[in-house]
């Protein structure tokens, strides 16, 4: 369904709005006219209060509540959620709407059942021998009718956000929102930071610490991984603790590259390998950086709950695909959560993450659209 169509739906509502009003104030008013005396008195008192009603319901706090509800899937508009509910400034703003809708779809009623009408009535009076000019006229105007239903439709779709939009007590309640956002994500970067990060600086200067004694075979090689490890996690949680705190200064990174993704795989241990197929470079920022979460978290399974080395696919052909398999090992306790995460972090991109264990092979396969 097209925006167009889903404005001309909610015109419907707002004929039908109209047309009970219409209704409503001939009847009072033919009334009036026949009446005289304390009848007259009493529907003019009864039409005071109908329109006393009206003003109240239409001014009522929830009603701009309930018409960004109905606008959203009917219009197709993105309309914030409404947190000014009871200024006038905001009632003002739903009622304004209501009679805009009803007032359009008035007008597109009375077009459509005026040239509808009109030019079937030409189609026959033509066919019947009043003039041959006067088919293709009828044929032009019915479907001209049904056309401008759709003009009329629009009109609502590029006016609402304007009626129905944010006021301006709307936006200092945003900005709040944002502020205590940007509180508790410092909350949790000091946190991280004391934790997390003080354990990683101690790992890297414990490892330092060993090396300068230069031991010899894996213990040293086991070392060095250690180091290059925790040096790179720190600098990840860096970048990850200056966009928790919004720091323009200390951007998180964006770029990564195929470089990145070989020295990756080359700091886990057990020779595990990686396969490139297709340009991975020319991927978007935001994709490349989510196959590098991609990989690391499926190494990450690999050496935790796998045994042997892992290999890691990466294919470019429009979308990039990444699979990670490697040989299932003893169940280890925990667990879990890295793939809960990596699957939400696919979905927030539309991509999708699929997992096998068939014949002691586990397989991640992963799926992520430009």
């Amino acid at each position: 369904m097209t925006r167009a169509s889903r404005g001309a739906a909610l015109l419907v509502l707002g004929a039908a709005g109209a047309a009970l009003l219409g209704w409503l104030a001939y009847a009072f008013g033919y009334t009036i006219g026949r009446t005289s005396g304390g009848d007259r008195a009493m529907v003019i008192g009864l039409a005071a209060l109908a329109l006393a009603i009206a003003a109240v319901v239409l001014l009522s706090p929830p009603v701009r509540d309930a018409e960004v509800a109905l606008a959203r899937p009917l219009l197709g508009v993105d309309l914030p959620p409404v947190r000014d509910r009871r200024s006038w400034d905001s009632r003002w703003h739903g009622a304004v709407w209501a009679l805009w809708v009803a007032l359009v779809g008035a007008v597109a009623a009375v077009v459509l059942l005026g040239l509808v009408p009109l030019g079937v009535g030409l189609i026959v009076s033509g066919l019947n021998g009043a003039g041959v000019w006067r088919i293709p006229l009828g044929l032009l105007l019915v479907p001209a009718a049904f056309a401008v239903q759709t003009l009329f439709g629009l009109l609502l779709v590029r006016t609402t956000p304007h009626l129905l939009g944010p006021t301006a007590a709307d936006r200092l309640a945003y900005a709040a929102d944002r502020e205590a956002e940007l509180a508790q994500a410092n909350v949790l970067a000091r946190e991280l930071h004391d934790s997390v990060g003080h354990a990683l600086t101690a790992v890297d200067v414990q490892a330092q610490a060993a090396l300068l004694h230069r031991p010899e075979g894996p213990v040293g090689e086991a070392l060095v991984r250690i180091r290059s490890t925790t040096q790179r996690a720190l600098g990840e949680l860096d970048q990850l603790l200056g966009d928790l705190r919004g720091s323009a200064d200390n951007p998180a990174k964006t770029v990564v590259s195929e470089d990145d993704l070989r020295s990756l795989v080359a700091g886990v241990p057990g020779r595990s390998s990686l396969t490139v197929r297709g340009d991975f470079d020319a991927l978007p920022p935001q994709v490349r950086r989510t196959a590098y979460r991609v990989v690391q978290e499926g190494l990450t399974n690999a050496t935790k709950h796998g045994t042997g080395p892992a290999q890691v696919l990466v294919e470019v052909a429009g979308d990039a695909e990444i699979t990670v398999t490697n040989a299932v090992g003893e169940p280890s306790p925990g667990g879990g959560r890295g793939l809960l995460g990596l699957t939400e972090r696919l979905r927030l991109v539309d991509g999708s993450l699929q997992t096998t264990n068939e014949e002691g092979t586990w397989r991640m396969t992963a799926r992520i659209p430009r």
